[in-house]
């Protein structure tokens, strides 16, 4: 038998925090058509069931366009069973609570709840409690979570699981929600905990590869395989660029360093590195060369000035005299860096540009 375990594809995210208003509207588009590529997909390839392990929605409160789509897209696969475990973003009722609900839907609530199917038992609950929880030894029973794992970054809510609660309670497979990276973890010699991760990356703090996991069971056991899917991958890249010497060399650092990238990606460079007080840098115009080359691009300047106080002991002319006293002042050192950077660019006769 073969299933897929996702999550976290938080349908109808305005997705306006990096992107503007237009490719905001399209990312939230290719979203929902990563979706029903993952649908078509498991159809393709023989698999019976798709496991929901939270966020399919961004909110509560979702767009009667999303919610139509999500639901016709089920019931044009009526050979796949939809098991739908609401997460902390979603509270489930946009599919719960519909009329002619799919009969290929199933839901859980705040108790446990079992389906049987074929060999595999999915058992979930949206307010899990480990105590409470009663598995058959026998059965092959995966598990259906959302939350972090107890002890992790962030994790003094009350969206988490004790893995450590989890323990020998004859699981084969919890399917977790709510990183939005893939992660796995054995819990007991018997059971494998496994995070999905998300789709499609919405910022730069979901880089990588994203997709799904593919699980097939066979001889009483559970294997799992993770699925690049994203229409679009999300890339961080550091560019060292310190002590350039001309706005050309500049630029072709940050090809460089982007080269292997495709355009239709998104991209984040951070520049990084000390950098002449006298160096033009010019970084709207490196902001233009990436987004003339990506699908959408952000340029982050953390570069330091390079400033070596012995080059301008014995000046005499106004740049030295200038020097020496910023360095000489109470003024942090980033602080110093701002001030000799825009009073070098006043001297050369340029914007300032604080």
């Amino acid at each position: 038998m073969k299933l897929i375990h996702c999550a976290d594809l938080h349908l109808d995210s305005p997705m306006e925090s990096n992107l503007p208003p237009e490719k905001a509207r399209e990312r939230k588009n290719e979203i929902l058509s990563t979706f029903s590529k993952l649908v078509r997909l498991a159809e393709e390839g023989g698999v019976e069931a798709i496991l929901i392990a939270g966020d399919l929605f961004d909110r509560d409160r979702v767009s009667k366009k999303t919610r139509q789509y999500v639901l016709d897209l089920m019931r044009m696969h009526p050979a796949i069973r939809f098991f739908y475990l609401a997460g902390n973003h979603d509270s489930g009722n946009a599919l719960r609570n519909v009329e002619e609900r799919p009969e290929n839907l199933y839901t859980f609530d705040d108790t446990w709840r079992s389906y049987s199917f074929g060999d595999v038992v999915i058992t979930g609950s949206e307010r899990p409690d480990p105590d409470t929880l009663r598995l058959k030894e026998s059965d092959l029973n995966i598990l259906l979570l959302h939350g972090q794992e107890r002890g992790g970054k962030g994790s003094g809510r009350e969206d988490v699981i004790s893995f450590s609660a989890l323990k020998n309670k004859h699981i084969d497979y919890i399917a977790l929600g709510h990183l939005h990276e893939y992660r796995t973890a054995q819990i007991d010699p018997r059971c494998t905990a496994c995070y999905s991760g998300c789709l499609e990356g919405r910022g730069f703090d979901e880089c990588g590869e994203k997709g799904y996991v593919l699980l097939e069971t066979a001889k009483g056991r559970i294997t799992q395989r993770f699925v690049p899917l994203a229409y679009r991958r999300l890339h961080t890249v550091s560019c060292d660029v310190g002590e350039f010497a001309t706005q050309l060399e500049l630029e072709e650092r940050l090809l460089s360093a982007v080269e292997q990238i495709p355009a239709r990606d998104m991209v984040k460079v951070i520049l990084t590195g000390k950098v002449p007080a006298e160096a033009q840098k010019d970084t709207a115009h490196l902001l233009q060369v990436l987004a003339e080359r990506f699908y959408f691009a952000k340029l982050a300047d953390e570069t330091r000035l390079l400033i070596r106080p012995e080059d301008y002991r014995n000046d005499i002319s106004l740049k030295g005299e200038f020097v020496r006293r910023v360095m000489a002042s109470s003024l942090t050192e980033t602080e110093k860096e701002r001030i000799i950077a825009c009073g070098f660019r006043a001297l050369s006769g340029e914007e300032i540009g604080i």
